[in-house]
């Protein structure tokens, strides 16, 4: 009636002009529009505020802002945990969240990881090959090592005839140092990482086994036809026949009867042959050469006097002489 006056509460009665994002404030004969805590404009016009373009937001530094109607969100990015707010990094390697190989390494670094193929390895850290430094050649045995691959890595050894750590290998000198199973019979040359036997001459084998070659029997001898070939271990020796001088590989023949070397009697003709001399009783004489008689041809009837003559016998010989009352040479009777 205009006497008693009372506000009208436009909020209340929802008879403002505030906008949906705006808080109604009453006042006395009327109201005030402004606009809610993440909104801008005039209370009647309120836009949405963009805290996240704006940088007004108070989300960690490592995590991502989103933008909502009226206000954001904040959740960590990968790699870090915590409540958007406040992130701290995660460390993968540790908890083993991460996928590096099992021949890898794995680095943590703020926020994620990286994978690195460890020493010996080839690849993306994720996946991590062997690297067969025996076949690439980067390993750093000895020329004369042998290389063995292993996982990641290499071993050298020394192999037979050699000594050393692999890295280093000095050849054994087998022979010099008696290492060697060479016969005694064989002589050891040595060889790089071995050692080689030969049997000596005047034996045969292996090296390792020797028996003596009887050259005698298997005539590789080079002795004489005239001479006696007789073996002995790891040779021969050459000795010149009866009847023939010489060093046993030349032997010439002795001349007995020159020499005087013979036994012929003295009665006798000596007659030298190939190797010896033989003896022959002189003519009036008997016997086998060696001891000759005097035949006696006037007994034994061989004599060739007449019949009027007398034999009268001498050393190797007779005379005939006519008997008394007769005369002539004695061997025809006249």
């Amino acid at each position: 009636d205009g006497q008693n006056c009372s506000d009208i509460d436009e909020c209340a009665t929802e008879t403002h002009n505030c906008g949906i994002n705006a808080i109604c404030e009453n006042l006395e004969g009327g109201w005030d529009c402004s606009c809610e805590e993440g909104f801008i404009g005039d209370g009647t016009f309120c836009d949405d505020v963009d805290e996240c373009a704006e940088g007004s937001h108070t989300c960690s530094e490592n995590a991502n802002c989103e933008n909502i109607t009226g206000d954001f969100t904040c959740s960590c990015k990968s790699g870090f945990s915590g409540d958007g707010l406040s992130c701290l990094d995660v460390d993968e390697c540790s908890d083993g969240s991460h996928d590096c190989s099992e021949n890898g390494i794995c680095l943590n670094q703020q926020g994620f990881f990286i994978c690195i193929c460890k020493a010996g390895f080839q690849g993306d850290g994720k996946a991590c090959d062997d690297n067969d430094e025996c076949a690439l050649q980067t390993h750093d045995c000895d020329e004369n090592a042998l290389c063995s691959n292993n996982p990641g890595s290499w071993t050298c050894s020394c192999p037979t005839g050699y000594k050393g750590d692999g890295t280093t290998c000095e050849e054994i000198d087998e022979c010099a140092e008696n290492l060697h199973n060479c016969s005694n019979l064989a002589s050891c040359t040595n060889t790089n990482g071995s050692f080689k036997c030969a049997c000596k001459s005047g034996f045969s084998g292996d090296g390792i086994s020797c028996e003596d070659i009887d050259e005698c029997l298997i005539g590789s001898d080079n002795c004489d036809e005239d001479a006696t070939c007789w073996n002995t271990d790891g040779c021969y020796i050459c000795a010149c026949n009866a009847g023939f001088s010489g060093d046993g590989r030349t032997c010439i023949d002795d001349n007995e009867c020159q020499t005087s070397e013979h036994n012929c009697d003295l009665n006798a003709k000596c007659a030298n042959n190939e190797g010896g001399f033989f003896c022959t009783c002189r003519k009036g004489f008997s016997g086998d050469g060696v001891s000759c008689v005097d035949v006696d041809e006037c007994f034994v009837g061989t004599h060739n006097c007449a019949d009027n003559a007398k034999c009268t016998n001498s050393a190797g010989g007779y005379s005939c002489q006519c008997k008394v009352g007769f005369y002539g040479d004695a061997f025809s009777g006249l």
